[in-house]
């Protein structure tokens, strides 16, 4: 995320820590990340601020398999980790962090920033809130690494279908699992059609606009089909 946009809203409950204090638990400037557990194992995730030595990030993860998104405000039971330390640096879960959740701190605490990477299990859904504490749009990398838990869908990605609107110069392509926005090749090079003379020229994932990966996505032509092509996906 190259920036974040600056709003607070609902104050969020955190396991040990004290009552909110000065919006500390508010999920400020947020964004949220939903994703699925595909083999059992540890969580290991780094969230790099783009301007490290001034902004502080934190971060709370919930399981709402069975659930709708919004349990994070009600059900006090789903919460799995968490850290909301106040310290400038990056932040997430690892080998080494801390057990438990990290409260609220003043920066120059310089209280750890990174948790023990938590267990997640097979077939559950989970949430992970970034919350930017601090009050500006600079943004963030998120990167998973270091655990053993499995978060990709390990079927093989295959075409489910491709259909075109009445002007024949743009298709739908729709996947059998969602793929990573970025491994959408702008300039079309992912795919080819065995028409003469008709070319695939790009192609968007209008999904990424706000989220990190999609299953569908619109492919230009260079020109109208004047018939259904057989369509391959470069893999």
């Amino acid at each position: 995320q190259t920036e974040v946009p600056i709003r607070s809203n609902t104050t969020l409950y955190v396991p040990g820590c004290p009552a909110d204090i000065n919006n500390s638990y508010k999920y400020t400037n947020p964004f949220w990340y939903k994703f699925t557990c595909f083999q059992s194992g540890t969580l290991g995730f780094r969230i790099d601020p783009n301007n490290q030595g001034n902004d502080d990030y934190d971060w709370q993860l919930y399981d709402i398999t069975g659930l709708p998104p919004d349990a994070v405000f009600t059900n006090r039971n789903i919460i799995i980790s968490g850290n909301w330390a106040g310290t400038y640096a990056p932040t997430g879960a690892s080998a080494t962090g801390v057990s438990g959740i990290e409260c609220a701190s003043a920066p120059q605490d310089n209280r750890p920033t990174f948790a023990r990477m938590p267990n997640i299990l097979i077939g559950h859904e989970y949430l992970l809130l970034v919350s930017h504490f601090t009050q500006t749009q600079s943004g963030y990398s998120l990167s998973f690494t270091g655990g053993t838990a499995v978060i990709t869908d390990p079927k093989l990605p295959k075409l489910v279908s491709a259909t075109a609107p009445c002007d024949g110069q743009k298709i739908i392509v729709v996947m059998n699992k969602k793929m990573k926005c970025r491994s959408v090749a702008a300039n079309g090079s992912d795919f080819r059609i065995n028409i003469a003379g008709t070319n695939v020229i790009g192609e968007v994932a209008a999904q990424c606009t706000n989220s990190f990966d999609f299953d569908t996505l619109e492919v230009t032509l260079n020109m109208p089909m004047k018939y259904l092509p057989s369509w391959k996906k470069k893999m």
